[in-house]
């Protein structure tokens, strides 16, 4: 058995292992420069705090990034993700700590598929993004 997720293993209510990623001001520069995205508070810490935020921020579609592989690395390579979506409410920073943490809501046995609800927060319990995903399990 590989670990991962099947239609027969999975029930409404399981936990997903929580994840934890943050980014350096490397790593904010780098994504900056492979999404085109030229705004300075994603890699200029001064303009940032000029800007009004209390640090270098970190993307959103950065973050959204990060969901998805939480998603993907639980359902495993031969899962399918059929849908995502999330809401960015508020902001990380450089090198802050993002915690993803997800539930099975719903699980469509005939078909394989699994409704997730996610949530990515900060530490503190604030949320950054609430989330929902659909994955159709290997297995079915």
């Amino acid at each position: 058995m590989n670990g991962y997720p099947t239609v027969q293993s999975t029930k409404v209510g399981d936990r997903l292992p929580e994840m934890q990623k943050s980014a350096n001001e490397a790593e904010l520069f780098l994504y900056s420069a492979a999404s085109f995205n030229p705004h300075r508070i994603h890699y200029d810490h001064a303009y940032a705090r000029h800007e009004g935020h209390q640090d270098t921020v970190v993307h959103g579609p950065l973050q959204g990034s990060w969901l998805t592989q939480f998603v993907t690395d639980w359902a495993g390579p031969n899962a399918r993700l059929l849908s995502v979506e999330w809401q960015n409410r508020a902001s990380a920073f450089v090198d802050e700590e993002v915690q993803f943490s997800g539930t099975v809501v719903a699980l469509d046995a005939t078909e394989g598929v699994v409704e997730l609800e996610i949530v990515g927060q900060k530490s503190d319990g604030t949320i950054l993004m609430p989330a929902k995903a659909s994955v159709r399990l290997a297995g079915r």
